[in-house]
């Protein structure tokens, strides 16, 4: 086996340009998570087009489900790709082969559970999340089928990461695109020609998941791969799946603390919505949650990419730091900090100067519902450049085997600071204002965290031998 990678891309990761890697590996991670993104955007496009906002709704009310089986898929998934990549640089194969299997038998586990519990408590999971009697039809009707095909939400994100760590990040771009490609064809046609609703667009979703699924599956089975599947590296064994939950659960509290904090905030949306005036008129709480909902695929176009970053910073990290190469650790997280902290600084700029024109697609005309989101988009992306920042700490971190600093910095964003600001804030506006005080507290807590990453970032690299 050791023959075998000595002929792949693998040790450029301990020779080659930092800058050069970094675009290397972070370009094509970029675009599989952008890609991933268009799975939930492209669905509400074509359901603002074709249902209208309780449609959008719908699939909001939904998303703290879909955010917490995805968070599941990235604990195994980053969990056991780190100690794989920190394996490969110590040279040690063997256990490498067995970490990544244990990862895919994992990812397997993990998804027939998600079904199983999201089929008994999806309907008072909703309701609890502030599903009103106009909204729950469409939630149940869309969570329902994506439940169906929980494995393969899990199996592409999970074992991309593997295809990037033995350095072929291309082909685990292409093979996200191949799904993506896939799911908005299907939506057009599933929604807009069938006229299927919200359930055209799970279905969609689902069997371009598939597709996806079937072609990452393809690169293990290759001749060439130089890490395959093998069975006997399947029985699981705790000692290997204890660390690769401890590796996996820092980078994963952001999506875990995303479906808490999203469904604390359908909550907010659903109770102040109901209280709060937007030119003089009550916003409404369904309306909200639709405004929330397209402001949020805005907001996720534009850090997916800096999610890609870390991810692919993330394998060289592990890798020169398993082979002691400290100069090119702290070299590749300046270079990640500066490449992702341009990018979210440029974007930042253009959506607070005409937001309006990224949040009319969704809106399909929808006067009320485009100003509402375009006011929220403002305000909840009011210090968005900063996040550049905590996210790199918490990939340096993590990248470096530092479970529980990497686990409170990804917490302090999404648990420690925003959901403390999510509740209070409301209360300090004034009578009818309330829903500014929600869209408030994430920028706030933007701030805080990425103060908080930087310092501990800082202080840990001078304490890594030169």
């Amino acid at each position: 086996m050791s023959e075998a990678l000595k002929n792949t891309k693998l040790n450029a990761m301990g020779t080659a340009s930092i800058g050069r890697l970094i675009l290397q590996f972070s370009v094509p991670s970029i675009v599989s998570m952008c890609v991933e993104a268009l799975y939930n955007i492209v669905d509400r496009y074509f359901v603002g087009q074709g249902v209208g906002f309780l449609g959008i709704g719908g699939i909001t009310i939904c998303f703290p489900i879909v955010m917490f089986i995805s968070a599941m898929s990235m604990i195994i998934g980053v969990g056991s790709n780190t100690l794989f990549a920190i394996r490969l640089g110590e040279k040690k194969y063997e256990q490498a082969s067995i970490i990544m299997n244990h990862g895919f038998m994992l990812l397997v586990v993990m998804a027939v559970g998600a079904f199983a519990l999201g089929e008994t408590f999806m309907t008072p999971l909703l309701k609890l999340f502030g599903a009103s009697e106009e909204l729950l039809p469409y939630a149940t009707s869309y969570m329902r089928i994506l439940l169906c095909g929980a494995l393969f939400q899990t199996i592409t994100p999970g074992m991309n990461h593997f295809i990037r760590s033995m350095g072929h990040p291309k082909t685990a771009m292409f093979r996200v695109m191949i799904g993506a490609g896939t799911n908005v064809i299907l939506d057009y046609l599933f929604i807009i020609v069938f006229q299927w609703g919200v359930e055209g667009a799970a279905w969609a979703t689902v069997l371009s998941q598939l597709v996806g699924s079937i072609f990452v599956m393809q690169f293990f089975l290759k001749k060439e791969t130089p890490i395959k599947f093998k069975w006997r590296h399947m029985k699981l064994k705790f000692p290997y799946v204890r660390k690769i939950f401890i590796l996996g659960l820092p980078p994963s509290v952001m999506q875990i603390c995303g479906s808490l904090m999203n469904a604390i905030l359908a909550w907010s949306l659903t109770t102040y919505g109901n209280t709060s005036l937007f030119k003089g008129e009550i916003v409404g709480g369904d309306m909200a949650i639709s405004a929330f909902g397209i402001l949020n695929s805005i907001v996720t176009v534009v850090l997916f990419p800096v999610l890609g970053f870390v991810h692919g910073l993330q394998p060289i990290i592990g890798y020169n730091y398993g082979a002691k190469l400290y100069g090119r650790v702290r070299q590749a997280v300046k270079t990640a900090i500066i490449y992702s902290f341009s990018f979210v600084f440029v974007a930042w700029i253009v959506l607070q100067w005409k937001c309006e024109i990224f949040v009319a697609p969704f809106a399909a005309g929808d006067q009320k519902l485009l100003e509402i989101a375009a006011w929220g988009l403002r305000l909840f992306m009011a210090c968005m450049f900063t996040i550049p920042l905590g996210m790199s700490a918490g990939s340096f971190f993590q990248g470096t085997g530092k479970a529980g600093r990497s686990l409170f910095l990804n917490a302090c964003r999404q648990v420690i600071l925003l959901i403390p600001f999510l509740l209070v804030l409301p209360h300090f506006m004034s009578e009818g204002d309330q829903l500014r005080g929600v869209f408030l507290a994430q920028p706030i807590a933007d701030a805080g965290a990425a103060i908080i990453g930087t310092i501990m970032l800082l202080r840990e690299i001078k304490r890594m031998p030169r």
